[in-house]
């Protein structure tokens, strides 16, 4: 029997991408297929771009990327789904067995360790069709379209953040960062009545949809030495909670300089490197309380579909691009141009 191929965007090497058809994956017992309809870039995977390589550590063949997607169902398997039907898909590969799997923090798996994600150690959504759990699938309403879709995840993300805040209502309240997930979450605070937000940022090239949007209240230049100055005296005294959305010794210090005594810092970012510079003597004598804050749970990732598709949070109007799957290289590259005002790029295979 002849073989179905389809395209694929396949990472060869550090900074490199090509189209190449290769096999559609076999349906085995607990899993099912999906015609990829979109799927969005994220940051994790411009990190992998510029490695070269995915976080397996075993070689994956014609390794691609891609885990923020959506789909039709072509082939369900033995589950329940009918062909047709439109999917998203959780990336986290969680076990669903351990301790903090029953306790209901999947994002905490014991077999995940903040690493075992689809797109990650196996292949993603940047490719005609997808073949994944079952367990992993989630139905999308109608009122959630497809470039919508591709904003699930990093909606995740920032709804489990604000929930693992201390967040109360008329709070202050400072986002370090300026990506999709530092907007996202500004975009949640402000809906659950934080009374002012405020962006710590050190370039203008994503600030254009957050200025065109107008959820934050201020701007504050990361590079200004005196930041700490004019964050404290247009706070009255400091953020109640502070997001760093980065993950890097110099962002986590922006925070540490715009919290109030005895306020919360939510840690967010990942680190490109193991650890970073810390100020612990000042986070001691403060009360600081330090916060960390990964993926979301299983049920919070039904509820992160619900509030797009009850129009809570309108994740289209942070898009910048939408590019077809054979310009997923070149989206990469637009992705970290110093020039190019990229917010989010969802591709369209």
């Amino acid at each position: 029997m002849k073989q179905t191929m389809m395209k694929a965007g396949v990472l060869t090497g550090p900074r490199q991408i090509e189209i190449k058809r290769i096999p559609v994956p076999a349906v085995t017992p607990g899993m099912m297929r999906i015609r990829v309809s979109a799927c969005g870039v994220c940051g994790s995977d411009i990190h992998m771009w510029k490695a070269g390589k995915g976080w397996s550590p075993n070689p994956i063949d014609n390794f691609h990327m891609g885990h923020e997607f959506c789909g039709v169902v072509d082939d369900p398997g033995d589950s329940d789904f009918q062909a047709g039907e439109r999917v998203t898909f959780w990336a986290n590969l969680y076990c669903g067995a351990c301790d903090m799997c029953r306790a209901g923090k999947e994002q905490l798996c014991r077999a995940v360790h903040g690493a075992n994600y689809i797109g990650f150690v196996c292949n993603g959504g940047y490719a005609e069709y997808f073949v994944g759990k079952t367990q992993n699938a989630y139905r999308l309403p109608d009122s959630v379209s497809d470039i919508a879709a591709g904003l699930i995840d990093p909606l995740m993300v920032a709804y489990h953040a604000v929930r693992r805040s201390s967040l109360k209502l008329h709070d202050k309240v400072l986002v370090v960062g300026s990506g999709i997930i530092a907007q996202l979450i500004g975009g949640l605070v402000k809906k659950a009545g934080a009374s002012y937000l405020a962006m710590s940022k050190i370039d203008e090239r994503q600030t254009g949809k957050a200025r065109e949007i107008g959820d934050f209240d201020a701007y504050f230049d990361g590079n200004d030495p005196d930041r700490a100055a004019k964050m404290q005296a247009a706070s009255e005294g400091g953020f109640d909670v502070v997001f760093e959305a980065v993950g890097a010794g110099e962002s986590l210090a922006a925070c540490m300089d715009g919290v109030k005594p005895g306020g919360e810092i939510v840690m967010i970012g990942n680190s490109i490197t193991p650890t970073v510079p810390f100020d612990l003597n000042r986070a001691v004598l403060h009360e600081m309380r330090l916060t960390g804050s990964v993926s979301c749970t299983k049920k919070e990732f039904a509820e992160t579909i619900d509030l797009i598709a009850k129009g809570v949070i309108d994740v289209e109007k942070y898009v910048t691009d939408v590019l077809p799957l054979d310009q997923l290289q070149y989206a990469f590259e637009k992705q970290v141009s110093p020039t190019e005002p990229v917010l989010k790029i969802v591709i369209k295979p």
